[in-house]
């Protein structure tokens, strides 16, 4: 009866295992289609043309991305709701929680159940050699079940347990202030790639305009020469400058190209999306001085925090590496169950001592672990120097971050004073150069140089305004504080911004 009972167990066991893996397999197959799909969707650029004509939505956006020109702020909620880095210290901060949920475990008691159906070949029996006409003295059933559930529980182990648990603690602590300072550099990224953009069209802009200005005095060049009024080098070196600035031209239009495929990867979006970003004119704000940029970096920024959880968890390495030299004291216990019938004592139809409970309470210690235990207290040691060095390391950067900002900060408002004057002076030295020539007192060379000159000032302009948002927001990172953050621009209508770059 039992055979049959545990045979007929076993095929259901065996049939449904069966059907398991093939559900698992089927279900990982359609995951791994899914997600093949969707990857391929963030690179073919016909998939992004049906996105943005609203034919099939991007699954793995969690924030919209508005149909317009879009503003800093807006760029940053998108990055931090879509950006990989985000997601990943995300998880990183899953992953320390449930180590902590591990290293808690060790307090409770470490319960385990077995149990096993044995048959074997022969039933087992003594025979006596001697007599070999005695029938066999049967010491056990050729088949039969066994079951066995045990418990141990440490009671103390001199700080190891309760080292390796606050060790777990404090790395899920880093971890989240880890994610937050990987928010805090994410926000960076979006402010660099966001200026970058605008450096970008800005150059673009100059160099249509510049391209436009070259074409002009081209015409004037040939027209001169017609009239015999100037030389062919004249003509000659003007079409020359055209072709200088179509490259430029050229060259500006990829870079923008190159810009928003850049800002769309930080942001965690299709990089071939066209997006578009809103303009700044205006340098920003906030100035603040070196000495309180760095009370802001002492006050907010999480690494400060995150060197001293490091020390101490050193510290903990090290208690739970010396606790491995005494003993563990433990108290554990357990329930033995059998049917097999000669294992039974006293009545052959009773069931005395089938199942039996088991209780100890002991001390184990190693011995000898081949000076396992006395290297792992000296590299605990060794890392606790580690972690003190790379503390000091890290205060003198953040200190030379922070000061970067601020100067680069105010070096880019003295640029832009100065940028400020040399685009003024740059156009009027264009238009007398221009009128001269039309009066045919300048030489062709004296108006390429001219346009040089203002595509030169104008470039410095952009730069030393886009320049200084970027020192902000790398202050801002380096602060760890966002309460420098001046509001930025408004969305735009999109009619009225082109109406005013015509």
């Amino acid at each position: 009866m039992v055979k049959e009972n545990m045979h007929t167990l076993l095929g259901i066991a065996f049939v449904s295992g069966l059907l398991l893996l093939s559900g698992c397999t089927a279900t990982s197959g359609q995951f791994s289609a899914s997600r093949a799909a969707s990857l391929r969707r963030r690179i073919l650029l016909p998939e992004v043309e049906r996105i943005q004509d609203g034919v099939e939505p991007e699954t793995f956006q969690k924030v919209a991305i508005p149909d317009r020109a879009m503003t800093l702020k807006e760029a940053a909620a998108i990055a931090l709701a879509n950006n990989h880095s985000i997601k990943i210290s995300a998880e990183d901060v899953t992953i320390a929680t449930g180590n902590v949920g591990i290293a808690r475990s060790l307090f409770f008691p470490q319960v385990s159940a077995t149990y096993g159906y044995v048959h074997n070949q022969m039933q087992p029996a003594f025979v006596n050699p001697d007599n070999p006409l005695m029938p066999p003295f049967y010491a056990g059933e050729k088949e039969f079940q066994r079951a066995e559930l045990k418990a141990q529980m440490i009671l103390w182990d001199f700080g190891k347990t309760l080292g390796t648990y606050r060790q777990s603690i404090l790395a899920g602590e880093i971890a989240r202030l880890r994610s937050t300072r990987n928010a805090q550099q994410v926000r960076l990224q979006v402010a660099e790639a966001y200026f970058a953009i605008l450096r970008a069209q800005k150059a673009r802009l100059i160099a249509e305009e510049s391209l436009a200005q070259a074409e002009a005095h081209a015409r004037t060049a040939r027209s001169f020469h017609g009239q015999g009024l100037v030389d062919k080098s004249d003509v000659l070196r003007a079409d020359l400058q055209v072709a200088e600035v179509k490259q430029l031209l050229i060259r500006a239009r990829n870079a923008v190209e190159l810009a928003t495929s850049g800002f769309n990867s930080v942001l965690g979006i299709n990089v071939n999306r066209k997006t578009e970003v809103v303009d700044t004119k205006d340098a920003p704000v906030a100035s603040p001085g070196l000495q309180d940029a760095l009370q802001l970096a002492v006050d907010n920024r999480p690494e400060f925090q995150v060197i001293q959880k490091s020390i101490r968890i050193q510290e903990e390495a090290l208690t739970v590496a010396r606790a491995e030299h005494f003993p563990r004291i433990y108290v554990g216990g357990g329930y033995n169950w059998t049917d097999d019938a000669y294992r039974k004592w006293g009545d052959s139809h009773g069931d005395l001592h089938k199942g039996a409970w088991v209780g100890e309470v002991g001390i184990a210690i190693d011995l000898f672990s081949g000076g396992r235990t006395l290297a792992k207290s000296r590299i605990a040691r060794a890392r606790i120097r580690q972690a003190e060095a790379q503390a000091k390391q890290l205060c003198d950067a953040i200190a030379l971050q922070v000061k970067n900002g601020v100067l680069g900060i105010a070096e880019a408002r003295e640029r832009i004073t100065v940028a400020t004057k040399a685009v003024a002076q740059a156009r009027e030295n264009l238009r007398l150069v221009n009128n001269k020539y039309r009066q045919n007192v300048a030489s062709s060379t004296d108006v390429v140089d001219a346009e040089t000159s203002l595509i030169r000032a104008q470039s410095n302009y952009h730069s030393a305004i886009y320049d200084c948002h970027t020192a902000l927001a790398r202050l801002v990172s380096a602060t760890g504080t966002e309460a420098l953050v001046a509001e930025g621009p408004g969305p735009k209508d999109e009619k009225e911004k082109r109406e005013k770059q015509k």
